[in-house]
């Protein structure tokens, strides 16, 4: 009996103590974590960071009530390796997910919903965007696994949060292309041209991804239009998502975080919707944040500069108590000023990187093989265009000689022959200007290696080897096609 007494006495008084080793370290969050996602969505279409009034009512009104609101740096500028590294805290290099053939989450890195099951958090998904499926890795560590449509289901399953530790993850396909005719949504315009179409398909946008193509005016209005009003259509899904995180009666213990994985291009850099190159429009995405009511741990993030989103999930892992795993990005709640890195693979011959730090943005483009004079026609061939003249060689054959020149040199460094090709430019609000500054480009230049190799490890050329790639049947082809993307080929 006296053992019994002992044993319960100290055991009591063991669990007595837990909640003060608790304060031996950081504050650990125990409440929701939602974090929503939006494809394809430029910082600039939200008015409280200095956008349309009018487009993103309920975002901006978001930003203007939360912890922090700003113009955060996409890992890269289109959806594989931006989602890859939101989802694993790593850089598309070392997440290994940047191209058609490497789409695959590679199952041997701890994603943020598996970091987050580890500490007991209980796991629900409603994605969109084709390469978000289970079929490429993003189910693991969920417990629910949804396709998001309207939203109803998530906005449901928003409504019955109880306060305990749930991880929510919602992914918004507009204004991702197609774009669509959305009259309800019109008078969020500041102009309305009297021509809109009912939709904009991605294979209307895809010829003038070629620099060589110019963009009539009357295109440019009507293109710039219609994906306002998917921004638009955008906002008022994540209004419904918002009211009913609200209902449930767990705002205040919510931690909430909203970002897109790119931006969008109406020829600003040359080209037009996104994955071409790193200009500002496709790599400067929103990040608002809001921390749990009462939330003893502060963000270190200063107000005005911009941060690097791959930095997002790392922040919620470490805010509910999780270990990040070697080498991830470090989270909000750590310093850190080294700029924010991007990248851009398997281009026309030519890799692409960007280091944003503060207002300036330096560029670099290393080349791994010869241009292909066919590449933007066999891109437009790829997504179902027919290109005039035809081609004179199947659009995979263009695709996998330069695969081949890809796979033997290294990623950063390029052709030895060949020196990097660096720009610097300066952010202003009324867009970018080239710097002629040789120090400062240097200066970038050495900081950029050094943030790629701390990022990815030392430089070495890929080989064949390739990423997990599932087998693709027609129907999957053309859902990819639809979304402007080259079935089995590259962006």
């Amino acid at each position: 009996m006296l053992r019994r007494i002992l044993t319960a006495t100290i055991a009591t008084t063991a669990l007595g103590l837990l909640p003060l080793a608790c304060h031996w370290g950081p504050p650990v969050h125990q409440g929701p974590i939602v974090l929503i996602t939006i494809d394809a969505l430029r910082a600039d279409m939200v008015g409280a960071l200095g956008g349309p009034p009018k487009v993103m009512p309920a975002l901006s009104a978001l930003a203007r009530s939360s912890d922090y609101a700003g113009r955060a740096i996409s890992p890269s500028s289109w959806t594989v390796p931006s989602m890859a590294a939101l989802f694993t805290g790593f850089q598309p290099w070392r997440a290994q997910s940047w191209a058609n053939d490497r789409a695959v989450l590679d199952d041997r890195f701890v994603t943020l919903p598996e970091s987050l099951k580890k500490v007991g958090y209980k796991t629900a998904a409603f994605r969109s965007n084709y390469w978000l499926e289970a079929r490429f890795g993003y189910a693991q560590g969920f417990d629910l696994f949804q396709y998001l449509n309207q939203g109803k289901r998530a906005v449901a399953y928003l409504e019955q949060l109880k306060g305990d530790r749930e991880f929510v993850w919602i992914h918004i396909l507009p204004p991702h292309a197609p774009y669509v005719r959305r009259d309800p949504l019109l008078d969020r315009l500041d102009e309305i041209p009297p021509d809109l179409p009912q939709q904009i398909k991605p294979l209307e946008l895809e010829p003038y991804a070629d620099p060589a193509v110019p963009l009539p005016a009357d295109k440019e209005r009507l293109f710039r239009a219609m994906y306002k009003l998917n921004a638009a259509y955008a906002d008022t899904m994540l209004s419904r998502m918002l009211e009913a995180l609200k209902r449930s009666g767990q705002w205040d213990r919510t931690l909430l975080a909203v970002t897109a994985d790119h931006g969008e291009e109406f020829k600003e850099n040359g080209q037009i919707a996104h994955g071409g190159n790193l200009g500002h429009v496709l790599v400067e995405v929103p990040l608002v944040i809001k921390l749990p009511k009462g939330f003893q741990r502060k963000l270190a993030l200063t107000a005005g500069r911009r941060v690097a989103n791959v930095r997002v999930a790392p922040t919620l892992i470490e805010a509910a108590g999780g270990t990040l795993e070697a080498g991830a990005a470090p989270s909000f709640f750590q310093p850190f000023d080294k700029g924010a890195l991007s990248e851009l693979y398997l281009g026309n011959a030519v890799n692409r990187f960007s280091l944003v730090d503060g207002d300036l943005q330096l560029l670099w483009e290393s080349h791994f093989g010869k241009p292909e004079p066919d590449y933007f026609r066999a891109r437009y061939a790829g997504i179902g265009g027919q290109p005039q003249p035809p081609l004179t060689e199947p659009a995979a054959a263009i695709f996998n000689r330069l695969d081949k020149q890809f796979s033997s040199v290294l990623p950063l460094t390029g052709l030895p022959a060949e020196p990097p090709q660096l720009s610097l430019w300066r952010w202003t609000p009324q867009g970018t200007v080239k710097v002629e500054d040789p120090q400062a480009i240097q200066r970038l230049a050495h900081q950029l290696k050094n943030a790629w190799l701390a990022a990815n490890g030392d430089e070495t050329a890929l080989g064949r080897s390739i990423g997990k790639q599932p087998h693709l049947t027609p129907q999957q082809e053309e859902e990819l096609r639809s979304l402007g993307y080259v079935a089995g080929g590259k962006r």
